[in-house]
């Protein structure tokens, strides 16, 4: 059967890595049907010699394999410089925590777990290599924007190190601080920088050194405008005057593309929220800060009930909203003081810094009874409504992070196998 996937990914390779013989050849047909260029392994092994033959796109790896497992050979890839970057989904039966967090530590993006449904190993496949599509754009479009700016001229001034005044600046450098020509000789020099003690701390280095160079510092325009530079200087010695130069190009875009860059490391693709990586270091921050202030935090774990009927009934498109809409929901309820971040599928986490067992209760109550009492349009103008499951538990001194959230893991499961559309906490 083909599914509708985005014509964008037709062509990309995809390598399959199952010993399982039936299963590889299953999710080989399947790929390809749906417009995808497919490689099969039977071996962690073999899925190396095909690599070395050809990078592919993303890789699909089994966990359970003879010989080397899905966890090292992710690793090994992770390792690699050539495949660091190439997401790799785990297909596993084994769907536990545990195996999960083994799972990210190692490097996975993604798990699907078994028996496998083919549209959500598509739509999995397909968010991925839109995430891997994304960051390229921001790579290629960063190196493009640093070949431009290497090529243009470079704007700069002269000020006089005795008098502490502008000499000159070329046209360049005039636009890009927004000061007229005729001006230049009034404007004292420490007037362009953000932070004008900046000026003497440059002039202390290059007693040192007698050069700078490629050095980030934020000038500031005569609008009082504010833009990060990255400036080259040196002393001269010019018409029996001590001087300084001072090269620079404006870098507020590459800063940009940087902070994205970084923003796309730490956030789920599909919700915003901090992805499993950024919330275990958030964590490990907020138990720092429990420990010098001596106040409590609570971990809560939500799930939505029946999100595969969800998917099922509606398609992943809407389950995909459904996921956003809780996203925001919980917003609604949460401090900015709190963490939300999406941990695999429909699951969650709420860390809930300096809050008691009891207030994280009543907060948790709130969220599922928000959750209970919203609908959802789709795109279909069908009413959805949705229902979350929670297990609560209080991030004890010497516990780990691991501990705590494994306790309220715990206690969701048993939320769902009590009734679902409740918080457990005991």
């Amino acid at each position: 059967m083909v599914w509708d996937i985005a014509r964008t990914f037709e062509g990309c390779e995809i390598l399959v890595v199952d010993d399982n013989l039936i299963n590889l050849k299953v999710l080989t047909q399947v790929l390809s049907a749906n417009g995808y260029v497919v490689h099969g392994a039977s071996s962690g092994q073999e899925a190396f010699l095909r690599i070395q033959e050809k990078t592919p796109d993303l890789i699909l790896l089994d966990v359970q394999m003879p010989g080397l497992d899905g966890f090292e050979v992710c690793q090994q890839l992770k390792e690699t410089p050539d495949t660091a970057d190439v997401p790799v989904i785990f297909i596993t039966a084994t769907d536990t925590l545990e195996s999960k967090i083994k799972g990210f530590e190692v490097g996975a993006s993604d798990y699907i777990p078994r028996p496998l449904q083919m549209p959500e190993v598509l739509a999995r496949v397909k968010n991925q290599l839109t995430a891997r599509q994304f960051y390229r754009q921001v790579e290629d479009e960063k190196d493009r924007l640093e070949k431009v700016l290497a090529a243009l001229p470079v704007p700069y001034l002269l000020s006089s190190i005795d008098t502490g005044m502008l000499i000159e600046m070329n046209d360049h450098a005039c636009n890009a601080l927004e000061i007229p020509q005729e001006n230049v000789k009034k404007t004292r020099a420490k007037d362009v920088y953000a932070v004008p003690e900046k000026r003497k701390g440059l002039l202390k280095k290059l007693k040192q050194s007698k050069l700078i160079s490629n050095e980030e510092l934020d000038l500031k325009k005569s609008s009082g405008e504010i833009f990060t530079a990255l400036i080259s200087a040196t002393p001269l010695r010019l018409l029996d005057e001590n001087v300084f130069f001072v090269a620079f190009n404006d870098i507020a875009e590459r800063k940009k593309m940087e902070k994205a860059l970084e923003e796309a490391a730490r956030t789920d693709y599909l919700t915003g929220t901090l992805n499993r990586r950024a919330l275990s270091a958030r964590a490990l921050d907020e138990q720092q800060r429990s420990k010098r202030n001596k106040k409590p935090i609570s971990i809560l774990m939500l799930d939505i009930d029946h999100f595969k009927k969800i998917n099922d009934t509606f398609g992943h498109e809407v389950g995909d909203d459904a996921l956003k809409e809780l996203v925001s929901l919980i917003g609604e309820t949460l401090r900015t003081s709190d963490a939300l971040g999406r941990i695999g599928g429909e699951e969650f986490v709420v860390l809930l810094p300096e809050t008691d067992f009891e207030g994280a209760k009543v907060l948790a109550e709130r969220i599922r009874t928000r959750v209970e009492s919203n609908v959802l349009k789709t795109s279909n103008d069908q009413e959805l409504t949705m229902r979350v499951s929670g297990g609560l538990a209080e991030w004890k001194a010497g516990q780990t992070y691991e501990e705590a959230l494994n306790l309220a893991d715990a206690r969701l499961y048993k939320a769902k196998n009590t009734g679902r559309n409740r918080i457990v906490w005991d």
